[in-house]
């Protein structure tokens, strides 16, 4: 019998999208600015889903805002500009919550299995939409890696695979935000990169 596996607490969804009614209070600058970072946001999105999630288990407080996090993101150099949100930039924030994040390279889905059996949510570097090797509009198969999402909890099989992953998705558009998506572990082995940061409490936290 297959097992399902979760976190032992709650990972709450966060989108990337900003709205004319929502820039303010994510602590953009203003509605241009928020736009100009809609298609750039999952890291942060991603990252604020953990924070949050370890915070809340503590009883603490929330982190800050979409639009606040990404300038406390840039003033640590922790986004470059044509690669994107670096994946140890993204761990070291983190580290202000009291949580270590630990990124990792050349990695497989069993290497993401076992962090999330110790407990350990990741963030992991896949295909938009898990759309991995699917044609996109001009017929061109969508490569590895290039969104960062969330991933809690996984169904093991008897003979202790994964056969599937349970994603917080997010997006800058409505209709791909899926919090709670299952991913088939074909999808996720066409889309994955190998590259992810898994998080825990640090020792001074535990």
């Amino acid at each position: 019998m297959n097992k399902i596996i979760e976190m032992p607490f709650s990972i709450p969804f966060y989108t990337q999208r900003v709205t004319e009614e929502s820039w303010k209070a994510d602590g953009f600058l203003d509605f241009q600015e928020g736009l100009s970072w809609e298609m750039r946001g999952c890291g942060i999105a991603s990252l604020r889903m953990v924070i949050d999630g370890f915070l809340q288990q503590s009883g603490g407080l929330y982190c800050e805002k979409q639009g606040t996090m990404i300038h406390k993101g840039l003033k640590k150099e922790a986004y470059k500009q044509g690669v994107g949100w670096i994946h140890q930039g993204l761990a070291e924030m983190a580290g202000e919550y009291g949580l270590l994040g630990v990124a990792y390279r050349g990695k497989n889905a069993l290497d993401v299995a076992a962090e999330i059996q110790q407990g350990k949510p990741c963030i992991i570097s896949v295909s938009p939409r898990f759309a991995g090797g699917k044609p996109d509009e001009n017929g061109n198969p969508y490569g590895k890696g290039g969104h960062l999402v969330v991933a809690y909890g996984c169904e093991m099989d008897e003979e202790s695979k994964p056969v599937a992953f349970l994603i917080h998705h997010p997006s800058c558009f409505l209709e791909y935000n899926w919090p709670r998506h299952w991913v088939s572990i074909e999808e996720f082995d066409a889309s994955f990169s190998g590259n992810y940061i898994a998080f825990q409490k640090s020792e001074s936290q535990i």
